[in-house]
C-alpha cells in the first residue's frame, strides 16, 4: 500500500455554506501519512485470503457482535463477487465501518505500524491542503473529467488512478468522487441526529471507535452529485452499513 507525507499544519476546516459543516473553523494537525488511494480490492483481499473475518482480535466489540451476527453471509464485503465492481485496482466497495476499522488494524499488525482510519478533520486537511480552504482538491471550481461524481456517467466504479487532474495538494488520489470513504469520526448515535457539530472537538469523544452509531463518510462518490464531493461536505451512515457507493482508505501514524 502506498501512503502520500502529509506535514503538520493549519486547516481552515468546514463551509459556512454547508449548516451541518459550520462554522468554518481553524484546526491543528500533527503529521501523518495517508493512503494514496482508498483501499483498492486486491489490497482488502489479502485481509481477506489472511483471516481477518475469523481473526476477533481485529475487530471493534460491537464489531465483531455485528460480524457473527451475519449468519448464512460469505466472510467477505457485500459486493465481494460483483465483476463489475471488483476490478483488482478499484476501490474495496460494501464494507462497512467496523470491516473498515478492522482491516486497518490487521494492516498494524502485519506491518508493524499503526494504522487506523482517518479523522475527518484529517481526511479533510489531506484533501484542502494547508494553503487555503479550497472546494475541491484541485481548486474552487467542480470539473468534469476530474472526478467520479455522479455527473461523470459512469454508473459504477473506477480505477483508483483513473483521474491524475483530481490530485489533491499533497499527492492523494480520488478525494473526490468515485466512492465515499469512513472516517473514525462520529455523527450521532443515528443517521438522523448531528450530535458532533462543529467547532471539532477531538475531547468530546467523537473519535472513540467503541460502540456503533452513525459515523462520517467523506469525499463523494460515483452515485452522488458533485456537491456532495466538496471537501467540507459531511456525510454519514450507521457503521454497520454497507453499499456499493461506500469504501475508505488508511491513515498510518507519524
Amino acid at each position: 500500500m502506498e501512503f502520500v507525507e502529509v506535514p503538520a499544519g493549519t486547516l481552515l476546516m468546514g463551509d459556512n455554506r454547508l449548516p451541518e459543516a459550520s462554522p468554518q473553523h481553524r484546526q491543528e494537525l500533527r503529521a501523518f501519512a495517508l493512503g494514496k488511494y482508498p483501499v483498492t480490492n486486491s489490497e482488502y483481499g489479502e485481509f481477506v485470503a489472511a483471516g481477518g473475518y475469523e481473526t476477533e482480535a481485529y475487530w471493534t466489540a460491537m464489531g465483531w457482535k455485528w460480524q457473527r451476527g451475519r449468519l448464512g453471509e460469505k466472510p467477505e464485503p457485500y459486493f465481494w463477487r460483483e465483476p463489475r465492481l471488483n476490478g483488482a485496482r478499484y476501490p474495496v466497495v460494501g464494507v462497512s465501518w467496523y470491516e473498515a476499522v478492522a482491516f486497518c488494524n490487521w494492516l498494524s499488525a502485519r506491518d508493524g505500524a499503526l494504522v487506523r482510519l482517518p479523522t475527518e478533520r484529517e481526511w479533510e486537511y489531506a484533501a484542502r491542503g494547508a494553503d487555503r480552504a479550497r472546494n475541491f482538491p484541485w481548486g474552487d471550481t467542480f470539473e468534469r473529467g476530474r472526478a467520479n461524481t455522479a455527473e461523470a456517467g459512469f454508473g459504477g466504479t473506477t480505477p483508483v488512478t483513473h483521474f491524475p487532474a483530481g490530485i489533491s495538494p499533497f499527492g492523494a488520489w480520488d478525494m473526490a468522487g468515485n466512492v465515499f470513504e469512513w472516517t473514525l469520526s462520529k455523527w450521532g448515535n443515528n443517521w438522523k441526529e448531528l450530535q458532533f457539530g462543529y467547532p471539532y472537538r477531538p475531547e468530546n469523544g467523537c473519535e472513540d471507535t467503541a460502540g456503533s452509531g452513525a459515523r462520517v463518510m467523506r469525499g463523494g462518490s460515483w452515485f452522488n452529485p458533485y456537491r456532495e464531493a466538496l471537501c467540507a461536505y459531511r456525510s454519514r451512515y450507521l457503521a454497520g452499513s454497507r453499499a456499493s457507493s461506500i469504501g475508505f482508505r488508511a491513515l498510518k501514524q507519524a
